[in-house]
């Protein structure tokens, strides 16, 4: 009997906990991950094997290159030491992508999860988000008003992670709740479909109590994806009862949740002082500015970017002669982070790694995995999630996870009867 998988499962489930709770239980899962994959440990008889050989790896990047594709985006980070100049500065932005080798590996190795291995780990994360959630709001509830204020001039709620992380987990795991009640799918017992729909809507409901947009627009367009994806299989009027309630819910929260009103009207504000020439002091203002920043400094160097050693300095000085400030941001957006720092080259492999899973058979066989998938690249649009810690475990274990699940012998021969 091998422990083997029984303790991946495990620490997975460890993982899904720690988005929430642990940064450094969230690298030391990462690592004791990868180190479970690479080791066999078998009782009755005791026996330990090293799996991790030249000849199981070649073996598993033929039969699943679409989990060993990821790995790409470290190495564009570790042979950019050929031209990085500044060794330090390299290692300071290498060494948190690691992740994008080590994870990868593990699941590479691993035997694919079934059902309830993935089950397992997101509802681990779906309890810590909901049980999270709950003091979030009794935080809220004890200042409504002054936290109505702060939202009002573009703050936000105090979170147990970055509050746009953390909106994002929430947006996932109202998505993941919600694919479940609809495809009725169980741990154990039947009525646990009412569970994850009361879950969702309550999800959904504190989004807007939030009211961060990211995780707001992410929720939406999550629920839009997914809906359309099972569109066919509902009657007329279900799909008109449907589209009907993702117009009215957005228009009843603005009515009925103050903070969410009043975040609604700050984005608007900061939409006119942007088109005014004055929004150099607001958040939306400042995004948009830290893109055309990017590209700027990117298009001074087209085909192989700033290189890593000179990334942040280049920004810097941008900033400093341009913009005539002190501080400088990273582009809000993860694909012009990449063009600048690695040019057309590396956006092209970045892209490469993102698009190629999506032309395997795996990835399309329920809606699920391409509705996380699509919602975490519309969040690249707007965030650089892959540049921290709990965007990098997140986007790695919903994808790579959902991958290894759908890849299982239960889905051999079947085709998505959702999406075609």
């Amino acid at each position: 009997m091998s422990l083997r998988h029984p303790i991946a499962v495990f620490v997975c489930m460890a993982m899904a906990v720690a988005l929430l709770w642990s940064k450094a239980l969230l690298s030391f899962t990462m690592v004791i991950l990868a180190v479970v994959a690479s080791v066999d440990i078998q009782i009755q008889p005791l026996r330990i094997r090293w799996l991790l050989t030249p000849k199981r790896i070649r073996e598993s990047i033929r039969s699943r290159p679409y989990l060993w594709v990821f790995s790409l985006f470290f190495l564009l980070y570790l042979v950019s030491i050929i031209y990085a100049g500044d060794i330090s500065e390299w290692w300071s932005l290498t060494h948190p992508k690691v992740a994008f080798l080590l994870i990868p590996l593990a699941f590479a190795m691993l035997d694919p999860f079934s059902k309830k291995d993935y089950m397992a780990v997101v509802l681990s994360m779906i309890l810590m988000a909901v049980w999270s959630s709950v003091w979030v709001q009794v935080g809220y509830y004890e200042d409504f008003y002054l936290f109505n204020r702060s939202l009002g001039f573009g703050g936000s709620l105090p979170a147990p992670t970055n509050h746009i992380r953390y909106s994002v987990i929430i947006a996932v795991s109202m998505v993941i709740c919600l694919s479940f009640a609809i495809e009725d799918k169980r741990y154990h017992f039947k009525w646990e479909r009412w569970i994850y729909g009361a879950l969702a809507a309550y999800l959904f409901y504190f989004l807007h109590v939030m009211s961060v947009r990211t995780g707001l627009a992410l929720g939406y367009a999550g629920i839009a994806f997914l809906v359309l994806s099972y569109m066919r299989h509902l009657t007329r009027w279900k799909q008109l009862v449907m589209i009907g309630l993702m117009i009215l819910t957005p228009i009843v929260a603005y009515k009925s949740m103050p903070g969410f009103e009043q975040k609604i009207n700050y984005t608007l504000y900061d939409l006119g002082k942007f088109n005014e020439g004055q929004g150099e002091s607001y958040s939306d203002s400042e995004r948009w500015q830290s893109w055309r920043a990017g590209i700027d400094v990117g298009n001074q160097h087209p085909f192989l970017g700033t290189g890593t050693g000179k990334f942040r300095q280049e920004l810097k000085s941008y900033y400093a002669t341009k913009l005539n400030k002190e501080s400088y941001e990273r582009p809000h957006n993860q694909y012009i982070n990449v063009f600048t720092c690695f040019g057309l080259f590396g956006l092209a492999v970045f892209l490469f790694t993102l698009v190629y899973p999506m032309t395997t058979a795996v990835f399309w066989r329920e809606p699920l995995l391409p509705t996380l998938f699509v919602m975490q690249l519309f969040s690249m649009m707007v965030e650089h999630p892959l540049d921290t810690e709990v965007g990098t475990s997140l986007f790695l274990l919903m994808t790579l996870m959902g991958l290894s699940y759908y890849s299982s012998k239960a889905f051999e021969g079947i085709s998505s009867k959702y999406i075609s």
